[in-house]
């Protein structure tokens, strides 16, 4: 844990605004292509998008809005529909999910784990705007930051330092941040699937995705090349395994 922590403070020191152009650029270069899809993930990506639309999301909301023109959205997103099914094929059913906003995601992800008794979900945020959450069966909420020392802990104990079947991340949208707390719970919960929302949202999040889908081992896709309705191109959605 203390090496962990000593890796997680080194990352989080990089400011977000610290850009390196040249360095990103040959990031890209080495990220595998569109065109070159892992037919596996692909495979995943359309059963889960198939299988997501028959799953009833109904009540599943956003909740308090980032954009324009709404305050609050009620309705479930296009990415739900694709969370839950893909916790239904995979037949996952402990998860982590990083960043719970309202808890529309997590909820939808609940929806997906049969039977729904069996779901062991933590979902982690700084904030607490939907303290019903908590309170859902099947569904435990952490309020803190997920790469300080408290919540690393009280998370390796809720999951008994078992492997978990999927880690969603969906946070601070920086290379930094998002990285340690990659860093952190791929060492600590080996995740059988890894999703990873707003992957093309910023440069830094583009670099971060680069850096992922070419490390050695990885398998990584982004979903909308797949199955375009998931989620806007200019976002996008990333799977990655790394086993």
């Amino acid at each position: 844990m203390y090496l962990v922590s000593r890796i997680a403070g080194r990352l989080a020191r990089h400011a977000p605004g610290s850009e390196t152009p040249e360095l990103d650029r040959h990031l890209a270069l080495r990220a595998p292509q569109a065109s070159c899809l892992d037919a596996a993930l692909a495979e995943i990506v359309r059963d889960a998008w198939a299988a997501g639309q028959n799953i009833d999301l109904d009540g599943v909301g956003y909740g308090p809005t980032h954009w324009d023109g709404e305050i609050f959205h009620a309705a479930p997103l296009s990415y739900y529909f694709f969370l839950a099914g893909l916790v239904r094929v995979q037949d996952c059913r402990t998860i982590l999910e990083l960043g719970t906003h309202y808890g529309g995601s997590c909820r939808a992800m609940l929806r997906g784990v049969a039977p729904e008794a069996a779901a062991d979900i933590l979902t982690i945020d700084i904030s607490d705007i939907n303290r019903a959450i908590g309170r859902t069966p099947g569904i435990t909420k952490l309020v803190g930051d997920a790469n300080s020392d408290a919540i690393i802990k009280q998370t390796v104990l809720h999951f008994a330092n078992a492997p978990i079947d999927l880690l969603y991340v969906d946070a601070d949208h920086h290379f930094g941040p998002t990285l340690t707390s990659l860093g952190i719970y791929c060492l600590l919960l080996r995740p059988r699937l890894i999703v990873i929302d707003d992957v093309l949202l910023n440069p830094q999040m583009r670099t971060l995705w680069d850096a992922l889908a070419a490390a050695p081992g990885a398998r990584a896709v982004n979903c909308i090349d797949i199955a375009p309705g998931i989620r806007e191109s200019h976002v996008g959605f990333g799977l990655l395994s790394l086993h």
